[in-house]
């Protein structure tokens, strides 16, 4: 009679080599839990890093500096108007301390702030403050000291109204020089003011162009706010320019207007042709206000 086999005992100790498999497992298992909270943790940081970084107080630095830059630019497009500066009396060396570029020494103070508040700008900002802010800063305050632009005495807006041409111009920035003599159209509106229209043919073609004149209160028909915005947009300050009347003949049928900065000038006549003397005699009138009329263009139809 063959013996019968044993019966296993339930808590027998695995064979050799299974318990050593089952710890690896769980080690792999373990691993992979591990880098998997690792991934989700880095993910996490990645989100809030871009959450902090594109916070609205973040970009202000930036965006700031891409509107200083923007208006750098535009300034340099512009030509200086003619700043005066109010004689000094002798000896107190008025003169002098207006011949320091105040402004851009500022920029040599960045070394000297705390450590602590040069980390918190990065050097693109800093550099475009300093190459850019700072030359802008000194042309707004040079602006105070322009001049004041003398305007006529007094005008009937509602005489200028009807059909101009453009006989002559400071050209603008980026503006091709026209084929003929642009035709400017003002009409009156209920509300008082008008609407001038403006037709330019260039090398590129015709542009039409409507601009909204305002007569200024208290101006006697010799100043206008100018806006080139829509109606939409019109309430905001910086969409409005002056614009003076500088001259107008008894017949009202030639015309000066120019800006105080000195960047927009008009020779304007009821004809498409108008008289080298006139030409020079308005031309004159600009320089008298201060505007560089070497710069004038005056257009001639072919």
């Amino acid at each position: 009679m063959n013996p019968q086999p044993s019966p296993t005992p339930l808590h027998a100790e695995p064979p050799e080599g299974e318990g050593d498999l089952d710890t690896r497992i769980l080690r792999v298992e373990q691993r992979l839990i591990a880098r998997e909270e690792r991934l989700r943790r880095e993910v996490s940081g990645l989100a809030r890093q871009a959450r902090r970084q594109l916070r609205p107080t973040r970009l202000l630095a930036p965006a700031g500096g891409v509107v200083l830059a923007a208006l750098a630019l535009r300034s340099l497009w512009r030509r200086p108007e003619p700043a005066t500066v109010a004689a000094s009396a002798p000896g107190s060396g008025g003169s002098r301390l207006h011949d320091i570029p105040w402004v851009r020494l500022l920029g040599l103070g960045w070394p000297l702030l705390p450590e602590r508040w040069r980390q918190r700008i990065s050097p693109a900002t800093a550099s475009s403050l300093v190459t850019l802010g700072l030359p802008l800063v000194e042309r707004l305050l040079g602006q105070r000291r322009a001049t004041p632009l003398q305007a006529v005495a007094e005008a009937d807006p509602m005489r200028l109204r009807g059909r101009w041409f453009l006989v002559g111009e400071l050209p603008a920035a980026l503006e091709a020089e026209p084929s003929e003599p642009p035709e400017l159209g003002l009409l009156p509106r209920e509300d008082g003011q008008l609407d001038l229209l403006m037709r330019r043919v260039d090398r590129h073609g015709t542009q039409g162009r409507q601009v909204l004149l305002q007569p200024v209160a208290g101006s006697h028909g010799a100043q206008f706010k100018v806006s080139h915005w829509p109606a939409a947009l019109q309430w905001l300050p910086w969409a409005w320019n002056d614009l003076f009347l500088l001259h107008v003949d008894a017949g009202y049928d030639e015309a000066l207007l120019g800006s105080p900065e000195r960047d927009q000038l008009w020779l304007l006549s009821r004809r498409p042709t108008l008289d080298p003397e006139r030409r020079q005699a308005l031309a004159q009138i600009a320089r008298d206000r201060g505007f560089d009329a070497g710069r004038l263009r005056f257009n001639v139809r072919p």
